[in-house]
């Protein structure tokens, strides 16, 4: 069949005027013949499988084939090109669902739509693709990357991108990502991972329904570390049973272009290293094409890689020329075509300038591509092609490149005029630096605010300098390459100071426009819009602020020294205009950004010269806002200042600079006075929490309980992943964050995939009885366990296998155990009461043993310089001990002496240290946590942190820079707190119970609450201070009530008994059952419905509650609103919609 549809080959050789109206038939032929091929690699055993195919879906496969070739070759004869349905060896089922697609979407990938990437001419860097093709199509090739490599100019986005169509049209693109330095949103490395995962989710179905499953069981997946993502969204899904069938459909494309470009060389560590390490893991069916300039760190990260193949392109190469040649031939020819009135011979230019031409790009086709829009963009061709050849050839690139771009700028003949000059550079200067490309009319709505305000249009100048530029009118302006930005921002390489782009003095500039734009738009509620339950859609706003708000920061923090001016006009604009930016992020549905943007603001601000230290207080509390209020603030734009501001705490600078400024509500005396320390609550049922471990980077915490171990986004919150259940005594992080080990309580330990939560191995089992300790090595190649039996074993982690078993040294069970920071050493504590340091390498005592705690220790820790170990007792006390001491076993030696440092009423549980070695952290059974100076011995007794029930264990985590305080607790909640924040957890406590209810006086002058602490207080709405009270009863208080004769108080308990009281001194009164409270309530124009306050007048959304103790009661007067608490606080809010109570 095949063999008679190739009989028009010779039918074309007769007539070659067939080809043209046959091209669309005879690509289709060639598409199929490939996937034909494939099949019969695959059905022979010779392909990807490596076994031969199922009989009867390979019969089916031949059917198909067979009509489809039928039908081209009906095609062909009649000459008619018939819609024919491209079979392909892996059959497309189109049964993806709205929800798998919506689900995809969460991933947020990066749009990598740009139609306008130009592609190969036909017959150039044909060498070059058939060699990517060869290597794709072999089967045995265990080498599944390919990094094509060249200096800046080569070419290799233009093959990249003619490899992504190619595939595209013969249905196997995968995925086709391309990197831009110019755009934040295409060179963020750690979005790489889940746009590579939606396009192939997108790609396949099937695999879009394994993807899918991920995110609705990880929905905080986009947050994780990049090796999470890589292995749950790629290796995971595609290692499943449903998808093995792509071992059986040929290669699968996945072309990554312009690596280099992806982030700065520290923000591509993560991925360079998922790419080296785990694209080994993918299935050999999974084709990768990377391209890149030959830069260090990528080159180290992938070129010894047994499964990639280093592919360099040789610019010096024949082939190379030759297609230089054909390139410049071309383009030069379309050239003489446009310019039809112009008498330039019929083969102008002509070889000897072809080849003079060729021989000045010294094989860079960017340098073609330069030279022909050269060429083109002037008056006369002809005079533009001789200004060309009578330049130099120079001997390498790097200097070809500066002169063709020379030669470019110089043709302009304007260099002499001042204003053009500055245009140029304040343009260029805009382009360069700005993180998106930018529209000619969004960089002069900057040019126009900025230092120096410049009205003449940009266009203006680029009309003169198209050869450099790409862009129009309606279309973002850029550079012709990413090499011409680097000549301009190299004074050694462009020379002239008229052409010199400093790129520091770009981002002053382009900071004081975003601010000067921002300044002159924002305000409250900008877009016109109505409080509602439902929040609102993205807002469309001018680019120019779009721009500003997103990334006036980034421009700020990267000009660093002197820049007192630059901290004067950001706090000028922060103190009117902060509140007004978040809306605005909150709009752009970017609320979450904020918090990284002010931390990064705030570091700049501290670092900067002659330190604004308002500014630095401001961004303090804009980042605790943030941070305490983004979950409410991303629920709708005005949440801002009716919700997050009303309860921010009233001695922030942030409230005191903003709370007059606008109506907005008031919470009578203030929800708090101080941030609260607590910066994250993470519940979780299942028993109370055993041990926290933090991985090494940061990112994801372990927490233990009694059935199981979870694995955190510290950040967020969310849970990734749950892993093993089984009685769990402890979890360890290994190195890297990918191993985890849990000993348990039955006497073996389980090596388990954090990424995955599946067990690696078999378990590790010695006759050891329950484990209740265990610790890593910080290489991880190590693994010490210790319980019930009184030994320690190490194990090695990569045979599981034991390497030392001592006798049992201790005399009770060992309950805890930590290694030295170099390794070498580790300690053990015990019940018998005693401290051990051991030889990491012998297993022999490297001391005597530590003897203070006159009970079991269940807790030991080195710090950071391994100087010194702090231990946590069952005798209430942490002791801080020289590691050194008793090193010799001579048992004349002085005993080792602890520094003892006593706060706690109860066991102490855990220890930690700070990263810096100056704090000690401790969690006791008597709920709290303290810290202490290990310089001065003493606790900082104002930084306690409690829980309501016995904290188990504790651990320091720093976040961007800032170091935080992590424990978990007997109530099955972990928290992270703020370790410097001395504030109350919430509002001030009114009652010692839960209210259990509320009732406003019939003028609105008071307010009754009742209690489950058996109370009654009666409070001032204006001041929320108590006026009489407490009144005590037997029972918890059921409702109480303020008649309308405002002399009594009435109060009915649990069992309905009334109670009655004079209003104005306490006294009691007799009560009857006439004054049961059910009988003298009011009810109040608002109401809570969930979390949001409503005022059923109007039915005006007023409110949302932000995180706070359960409501129990509430009740409502006029514009005023009470809420009673279950933590016994109590909150009175005034609206401003008509004049508050005074």
């Amino acid at each position: 069949m095949m063999e008679d549809v190739y009989t028009f080959v010779d039918d074309v050789k007769s007539f070659p005027s067939r080809l043209a109206s046959q091209e669309e038939t005879i690509k289709k032929i060639m598409f199929q013949t490939i996937e034909c091929m494939l099949f019969i690699q695959e059905y022979s055993g010779h392909g990807f499988c490596g076994r031969a195919l199922n009989r009867q879906w390979a019969d089916e496969q031949i059917a198909r084939f067979t009509q489809t070739f039928t039908m081209l070759k009906t095609s062909l004869n009649t000459g008619v090109v018939v819609q024919i349905a491209f079979i392909a060896h892996r059959i497309y089922e189109d049964v993806q669902s709205i929800v798998q697609t919506q689900n995809l979407a969460k991933l947020h990938p990066v749009d990598m739509d740009d139609p306008s990437r130009p592609v190969c001419l036909p017959q150039t860097r044909s060498d070059l693709l058939s060699s990517v093709f060869s290597w794709a199509m072999n089967p045995s090739s265990n080498q599944n990357v390919l990094w094509l490599h060249g200096p800046a100019g080569s070419g290799k986005s233009t093959v990249a991108t003619t490899i992504a169509n190619i595939t595209r049209d013969l249905g196997r693109l995968g995925a086709f990502v391309f990197f831009n330095r110019r755009m934040a949103a295409r060179n963020d490395p750690a979005a790489v991972v889940r746009t590579l995962a939606f396009q192939l989710g997108e790609f396949d179905h099937r695999l879009g329904a394994a993807i899918s499953t991920v995110i609705k069981s990880t929905p905080s997946i986009r947050q994780s570390p990049l090796r999470q993502q890589f292995h749950k969204l790629l290796v995971q899904p595609l290692s499943e049973s449903k998808l093995a069938v792509w071992s059986q459909e040929g290669p699968v494309f996945v072309v990554i272009d312009a690596l280099d470009e992806c982030g700065h060389v520290g923000d591509r560590e993560d991925l360079l290293s998922v790419l080296a390490l785990e694209s080994v893991k993918l299935p050999p069916t999974l084709r990768i094409v990377v391209t890149s300039r030959t830069e260090l760190d990528i080159q180290e990260a992938l070129e010894a890689r047994e499964n990639i193949c280093s592919t360099p392109i040789d610019i010096n190469s024949p082939a190379n020329d030759k297609d230089i040649h054909l390139y410049l031939r071309d383009r030069l020819q379309n050239i003489r075509s446009k310019n039809k009135y112009l008498p330039l011979p019929q083969e102008w230019p002509g070889h000897h300038a072809i080849d003079a031409l060729a021989a000045r790009a010294r094989g860079l086709f960017i340098w073609a591509f330069t030279a022909c829009r050269y060429v083109e963009n002037g008056q006369s061709p002809g005079d533009r092609l001789a200004d060309l050849l009578r330049t130099d050839v120079c001997s390498n690139a790097e200097s070809a490149l500066d002169l063709i771009y020379s030669t470019a700028l110089e043709s302009t003949g304007r260099w002499e005029d001042p204003a053009f000059s500055a245009d140029f550079r304040d343009i260029l200067g805009v382009v360069i630096a700005a993180r998106n490309p930018l529209t000619a009319l969004t960089i002069d709505r900057l040019n126009e605010v900025g230092l120096v305000p410049r009205t003449r249009p940009s266009l203006h100048t680029i009309q003169h300098l198209g050869c450099v530029f790409r862009g129009t009118t309606s279309e973002p302006i850029h550079v012709i390459h990413p090499s011409f930005e680097d000549f301009l921002t190299d004074r050694a390489r462009c020379k002239k100071d008229e052409w010199f782009i400093d790129v520091s003095l770009s981002h002053r500039r382009l900071a004081h426009q975003c601010i000067g734009s921002l300044r002159a738009i924002l305000k409250r509620n900008m877009c016109n819009l109505t409080l509602t339950k439902t929040g609102v859609d993205v807002q469309i706003l001018p680019e120019d602020v779009t721009y500003s708000c997103i990334f006036w920061i980034e421009h700020v923090c990267e000009l660093m020294g002197r820049e007192e001016s630059l901290s004067i006009v950001v706090y000028e604009f922060l103190e009117k205009h902060l509140l007004h930016w978040i809306e605005t992020m909150s709009l752009l549905k970017k609320a979450r950004y904020t918090i990284k943007l002010l931390m990064r603001l705030e570091d700049w601000s501290k670092s900067t010269q002659g330190r604004h230290q308002i500014l630095c207080d401001l961004l303090a509390d804009a980042v605790r806002f943030c941070q305490a209020f983004t979950a409410v603030i991303e629920q709708h734009p005005l949440l801002v200042y009716s919700s997050a501001l009303p309860f921010s705490p009233t001695n922030s600078v942030l409230y005191q600079l903003f709370k007059d400024e606008l109506p907005i509500p008031v919470v009578a005396g203030g929800f708090r006075d101080e941030w609260s320390p607590l910066l994250m609550d993470i519940p979780r049922s299942g028993g109370e929490v055993t041990s926290l471990s933090l991985s090494s980077d940061g990112s994801q915490l372990i927490s233990t309980v009694a059935r199981g171990c979870y694995v955190w986004d510290v950040i967020s919150g969310e849970l990734l992943i749950e892993g093993p259940k089984s009685d769990v005594a402890m979890t360890v992080f290994a190195p890297g964050g990918q191993l985890a080990a849990s000993c348990l309580f039955s006497g073996s330990i389980i090596l388990w995939d954090t990424f995955s939560g599946k067990l690696i191995g078999q378990p590790l089992k010695r006759d050891q009885g329950a484990i209740y300790a265990l610790a890593l090595s910080p290489d991880g190649t190590h693994l010490i366990s210790g319980g019930q039996d009184c030994t320690i074993i190490m194990w090695n982690v990569q045979t599981a296998s034991v390497i030392l078993d001592p006798p049992a040294t201790h005399t009770k069970s060992v309950l805890c155990l930590a290694f030295s920071p170099d390794g070498l050493r580790y300690a053990s504590g015990s019940r018998d009461g005693t401290i051990r340091i051991w030889d990491t390498a012998t297993g022999a005592m490297a001391s005597e043993p530590f003897r203070g705690h006159s009970g079991g220790v269940y807790s030991v820790a080195f710090t950071p310089d391994g100087t010194r170990i702090v231990s946590g007792s069952d005798d209430k006390q942490v002791c801080v001990w020289n590691a050194q001491a008793g090193s010799s076993l001579n048992r004349s030696q002085e005993a080792p002496v602890p520094i003892k440092l006593r706060g706690h009423h109860s066991t102490v549980f855990s220890v930690a240290v700070s990263p810096d070695g100056r704090l000690i952290a401790s969690a006791s059974k008597d709920t709290t946590v303290r810290l202490w100076s290990l310089e001065s011995r003493e606790e900082l007794s104002h930084l306690v942190r409690q829980h309501r029930m016995p904290v188990r264990c504790v651990a320091f985590w720093q976040q961007y820079g800032r170091l935080r305080l992590v424990t978990g607790a007997s109530d099955a909640t972990v928290r992270i707190w703020d370790i410097e924040s001395v504030g109350s957890m919430g509002v001030a406590r009114k009652h010692k119970g839960l209210v259990s209810h509320l009732a406003f006086s019939k003028d609105g002058r008071r307010i009754v609450s009742g209690s489950l602490d058996r109370t009654v207080r009666v409070w001032d709405p204006v001041t929320s201070q108590c006026l009489l009270g407490p009144l005590k009863l037997e029972q918890p208080v059921r409702s109480v009530a303020l008649p309308a004769d405002n002399v009594r108080i009435l109060a009915a308990d649990h069992e309905g008994a009334v109670f009655a009281w004079d209003a104005t001194t306490g006294e009691h009164l007799i009560a009857t059952p006439a004054d049961d409270p059910r009988y003298h309530s009011i009810v109040g124009p608002l109401f809570l419905e969930r979390k949001w306050i409503v005022d059923s007048r109007t039915g005006t959304i007023l409110m949302m509650l932000p995180t706070m103790s359960p409501v129990s009661a509430k009740a409502s007067f006029g514009n005023c609103m009470v809420l009673g608490l279950v933590n016994g606080g109590i909150v009175i809010i005034h609206f401003p919609t008509t004049p508050r109570l005074v």
